[in-house]
This record gives C-alpha cells, structure tokens and sequence, in this order.
C-alpha cells in the first residue's frame, strides 16, 4: 500500500480541501456530503492507486460514502485491466467494510473515453451495481453526474445504512 499524504483535521467548513499532490485533489463538501477527486494531469498507475488511497482516506475521516470524480483531464488512454480488477475486486470492497455502507462512485470522463470503456465492457451505459460491495456511473457532465448521485444521498436508509431501494 503507497504511503498516504497527512490530511488536515476538520474544520467545520462546508467545503473543504483534504488533500492535494500535483496529479490530483481531493475536497469534501459537508451539506450534502461529497468528496470530489479530480484530476490535476494524466496520471501513472502508481499515481492512479494513490489518488484512490487518499479518496479512501478522506471517506473515512468524513463518513462519506458519495463520491464524485472528474477525471477528464487525466489521459485517454485506458488503464491495463488489471487496475480496473483491483479497483473493483480489492480496493472498493475495502471502502465498503471500512466505511460500513456501499460506497456510490460517480465518474465523469472526456465523451471519448467514455466511448473507449464501453466498448470494452469496462463501464455500461446505465446505473449498476458491479458487486455487492459499491454502486458506480459513468459520466460526460458534472450535471448528470450529480444529479445520479442525489439519488443516493436523499433516500432514506435501512438499519444497516444501505439505501431502501433503486429505482
């Protein structure tokens, strides 16, 4: 696991900034609870598994589960597919023990990009569930991406703080 940069306490500021390097921020936002990742420059895979480290971290010390991560300035080039298996397979069941709810990931891409991921079967077209443990979108716009992302952190919540239902 890549060292993880110290993050500052928080300040009870609705929007605030966790964590910066020069290939990515991190920033929470309190009402509705939001972390956005964004990507500063195209990022190495190395750099790739740390930004998601610091995305974790954050979630953690801010109990938020919603995450929305603009990633249209990173490359077009699409990452090996073993990355995309860590991503869902270790790093995202982890999110979901360590913050006790399905993480729900919002992710805007250059429309390219996008087109790229579909047509690898990487990403669909549709909200989805790719396993138990998070719930994931693809997006060109930050108003779609936010506006799939309400859904989730306006449903009331059962007794193990998942969402009732899906529509």
């Amino acid at each position: 696991m890549l060292p993880l940069p110290t993050l500052p306490a928080s300040t009870g500021l609705s929007h605030m900034a966790t964590s910066t390097t020069s290939f990515y921020s991190v920033r929470f936002e309190a009402q509705p609870p939001l972390l956005r990742g964004v990507v500063q420059r195209p990022m190495s895979i190395p750099e790739f598994m740390e930004a998601c480290e610091m995305l974790h971290h954050a979630a953690q010390q801010h109990r938020c589960p919603f995450w929305l991560l603009d990633g249209r300035a990173d490359s077009a080039e699409i990452r090996p597919l073993d990355v995309y298996t860590w991503l869902t397979d270790e790093f995202l069941p982890q999110v979901r023990q360590s913050l006790g709810r399905l993480p729900c990931l919002a992710f805007i891409a250059q429309p390219g990009f996008w087109q790229a991921l579909q047509a690898r079967h990487y990403a669909q077209p549709r909200p989805m569930q790719l396993s138990p443990t998070f719930w994931v979108n693809w997006f060109t716009t930050e108003a779609e991406a936010l506006a799939w992302l309400h859904q989730f952190r306006t449903w009331p919540e059962d007794n193990a703080g998942e969402p009732l239902c899906l529509n």
